[in-house]
């Protein structure tokens, strides 16, 4: 008979490396939703080991159990419900005084323990020694030390898991409710009308239906009032001196830190600025990382789509059925895969600055700027890095720990112009309002930039990050140290292969669909739904500023920022070339702008409206499917991108008739 499926839960301050140890153990085998009710990010996951299954929930990072985040209340309403088996609580060996509170918060629950003491590599680098069998004697559960993002201590903490299960291994609660009783008067007369009923404290050998004993119970309800979370937090923290007493040394050897980097990125005067030098040095990072992949997947696109499209027409297929295959279906491939790319390398080289200590300084070098929007300093890396592909904002949202404040930087990154926004915008600028007129033009989309993330933190802060649960940037400053390459290469070669899989599926039906309304049973655009559509809707499109051309390109905006500015010429010179496709098969390959064919029929005014239209619309099709690889929600990617494309249409609107005005 085989043995039953357990069920553990991760728990640890952010920062800890339990989402490092998730992955590891359950690899490609993981769910990730929200909490229900919440907006809070829920992963699962499972593994097998030896014949017996498991199933892990990461609990969201906080810094305690007092329920006062969203966070910390779904982590104590899992634990209390009695879902896991076995509580996993990671720690940083590097800084067992600071990290180990989590610990004497969790003293009191009725479920059996494990205490991980990871990044010991880190703590013998600076020098230290951390006695583990005598803290384990103190605490009364294993303690096992752990390199989660290297090969140190698996084995060790998965046999402690089947023997904390096993023995029902529980925290010894004595010392702290010693201390409780010596601190705190407000806990002891919690604990008296806890007890009241007779109930006394669970000891080790027992299972009792629900997560929390009357030790903890008593806290709880003592920390309601200010004087009784002050007195509790103080017993806490001498239990934290009384376990690690004796438990910790060192040789001498000084801590290997970097004071002169130190000193820069937490400077007044020069912090910002060199924050956003290691920002912009990991952008280029990304790239150098990513370029073999993406340009594996432009040439997917360059070698085989003329072949294809030579090869279908010369077997009979019609002109819509391989401009189909060879312009969207192939490209969408290649596109996919150059997404794919930039994705792993980017996860890949902010992850390295991640692991190596430094994200957390540029963190509170920005912390004052980012709170103006609600949010927290490490905010600023996902921003810089939008400025040259939206999909890495996206993606570099991942250093922020609260699933809603996350969400909203999400939502932020999207008004960041990205570099196929630079590329465009300029060129049509230039054509209509020559140099000057195209540099105040991009100066005006900066100061639109800000008034849009302005408003979207106000729409939407108070939902997704209550001004009552907001507070400064609360964080310990790890010690840098030397990434695990191997293993980081291993995750964030793991999340490029699932955000190709998304992706694919995104872009081949946006092309399908783009395709399937261009057709004409004739070949001439005129003949499409697309114009029709287009001339049906354009009485509508021209309160915005655009009339039907503009306003189709500015739909193929969604889809790719760099193809709006080719289904635009392409559009234009349609009535003379007679097929859309054969146009666009021009445009696409000389690479060329008709500034004749730009300006022709379209008005300056109307050019501005489409310019500020396009760059605040959805970026593409691929950093929409990243916001949903990401976010996991279909429901808030749906909001994000309905949001944008309101407010493009708003800002064109107002663009257009002010605009008319002075052009």
């Amino acid at each position: 008979m085989s043995a039953r499926r357990l069920r553990l839960a991760l728990l640890g301050q952010p920062n800890s490396g339990k989402s490092t140890l998730f992955n590891r153990l359950t690899g490609s085998h993981q769910h990730v939703g929200n909490w229900p009710g919440k907006t809070v990010e829920k992963k699962l996951g499972s593994f097998e080991r030896e014949g017996r299954s498991y199933e892990v929930c990461d609990l969201p990072g906080s810094y305690s159990l007092s329920a006062q985040s969203d966070e910390e209340r779904v982590t104590q309403d899992y634990i209390e419900s009695a879902a896991a088996d076995v509580i996993v609580v990671m720690a940083d060996a590097s800084q067992l005084s600071r990290s180990l509170y989590m610990l004497a918060d969790v003293v009191g629950t009725t479920l059996p323990c494990v205490l991980a003491l990871n990044m010991m590599d880190v703590a013998r680098a600076q020098g230290k020694q951390v006695d583990a069998s005598l803290l384990q004697d103190r605490l009364g559960i294993p303690v096992v030390p752990l390199v989660a993002n290297g090969k140190e201590g698996y084995d060790a903490l998965m046999d402690a898991i089947d023997r904390a299960d096993r023995d029902c291994l529980v925290l010894d609660a004595s010392a702290l409710e010693d201390l409780y009783r010596r601190h705190s008067p407000e806990w002891v007369r919690a604990f008296r009308d806890v007890t009241s009923d007779g109930g006394e404290a669970r000891t080790s050998g027992q299972r009792e239906p629900l997560g929390f004993g009357p030790v903890w119970l008593a806290a709880r309800d003592a920390s309601a009032d200010e004087s009784g979370a002050v007195s509790c937090a103080t017993a806490r923290y001498a239990w934290v001196d009384a376990m690690l007493e004796g438990v910790q040394s060192s040789d001498g050897v000084p801590a290997k830190r970097l004071a002169r980097l130190d000193a820069a990125l937490l400077s007044r005067r020069w912090g910002k600025l060199a924050s956003t030098g290691i920002i912009l040095l990991g952008l280029v990072g990304a790239m150098l990382v990513s370029s073999p992949i993406m340009l594996a997947g432009m040439a997917v696109v360059s070698s085989l789509e003329l072949p294809a499209y030579v090869g279908l027409t010369s077997a009979g297929a019609s002109e819509f059925i391989a401009a189909y295959v060879s312009q969207g279906l192939i490209t969408a491939v290649g596109y996919s895969i150059a997404m794919a790319g930039f994705c792993f390398g980017a996860t890949f080289a902010f992850g390295l600055l991640e692991e190596a200590g430094v994200v957390a300084r540029v963190s509170y070098a920005f912390d004052d700027w980012m709170g103006a929007l609600g949010l927290q300093g490490k905010v600023i890396m996902p921003f810089m890095m939008s400025l040259g592909c939206t999909m890495a904002g996206v993606t570099g949202t991942r250093v922020v720990d609260s699933w809603g404040q996350r969400l909203l930087a999400t939502m932020l990154t999207w008004a960041v112009p990205c570099g196929a926004t630079f590329s465009i915008i300029p060129t049509i600028a230039m054509v209509f309002f020559g140099p000057g007129g195209m540099a105040l033009v991009m100066v005006g989309i900066f100061v639109v930039m800000m008034l849009v993330m302005l408003v979207i933190s106000k729409a939407y802060g108070h939902r997704l990050n209550p001004e009552g649960e907001r507070s400064g940037l609360v964080m310990e400053l790890p010690p840098y140290h030397r990434p695990k390459i191997g293993a980081l290469l291993v995750s964030s070669l793991r999340h490029g292969v699932g955000v190709f899989r998304r992706a694919l599926t995104i872009v081949f039906l946006s092309s399908t669909l783009f395709w399937v309304l261009s057709w004409s049973p004739t070949g001439d655009v005129s003949g499409s739904a697309l114009y029709a559509m287009g001339h049906a809707i354009e009485p509508v499109t021209r309160v915005f500023g655009m009339g039907w051309k503009t306003f189709v390109s500015f739909l193929a905006s969604m889809f790719a920022k760099e193809a709006s500015l080719g289904v635009l010429s392409a559009l234009c010179q349609a009535d003379s070339a007679g097929s859309l496709y054969a146009a666009a098969s021009a445009a696409k390959a000389t690479g060329a702008v008709s500034a004749s064919g730009l300006a022709a029929g379209i008005q300056p005014a109307e050019a501005l409206a489409y310019m500020f239209a396009v760059t605040f619309n959805v970026p593409c099709a691929m950093a929409l499917s990243t916001t949903y690889s990401e976010t996991h929600s279909a429901k808030w990617t749906a909001i994000i991108g309905a949001t944008y494309f309101a407010l493009a249409l708003a800002i064109a609107f107002v663009v257009y008739h002010v605009a008319v005005l002075f052009v």
